[in-house]
């Protein structure tokens, strides 16, 4: 009888890991996926070999980044980004967050970097967005930080 599933050990003394990498991964929502069974977690064999198979590379820029840059563009850091523009940091770091709300960015390298005139772009979108739907924003006195909400309304039209 062959095997359908392994669990998190076998899979760790596969790939020569450790069990813990592993359990930080599915905290992450990295890895293969896998099945919980009350306390019990296995891997089946399928997600494995899938999981492999799109972990393989021929070469390493492959992996290097998304998008390679070029010398002109006009690149810069979630923090210059902020600071021209207001929006909180954790919008910009945050990759879920990022994702959610559609924020341009690409990969150099491992580095996540912005064009200033893309995000301007999208913020005045977001805002005009938000008035269209009657997204009032007002502005708490008590609150020294501010909300997406009230950074979007502030940038320039």
């Amino acid at each position: 009888m062959q095997k359908i599933a392994i669990n998190e050990i076998e899979l760790a003394e596969r790939w020569g890991i450790s069990p813990k990498t592993l359990q930080r991964w599915r905290s992450e929502g990295r890895g293969p996926r896998y099945l919980k069974l009350s306390k019990r977690v296995v891997y089946p064999v399928d997600e494995v070999l899938n999981f492999e198979n799109r972990s393989l590379y021929e070469s390493t820029w492959e992996r290097s980044s998304h998008v390679v840059a070029s010398p002109d563009a006009n690149l810069v850091t979630a923090r210059e980004v902020a600071t021209a523009t207001s929006l909180p940091m954790y919008l910009l770091t945050h990759p879920r967050m990022r994702e959610a709300l559609g924020v341009p960015f690409v990969y150099v390298g491992k580095l996540v970097r912005f064009n200033l005139d893309e995000v301007m772009a999208w913020a005045r979108r977001c805002s005009k967005e938000m008035e269209e739907h009657g997204i009032e924003v007002v502005q708490d006195a008590q609150q020294d930080r501010r909300s997406l909400l009230q950074a979007i309304a502030k940038l320039p039209a």
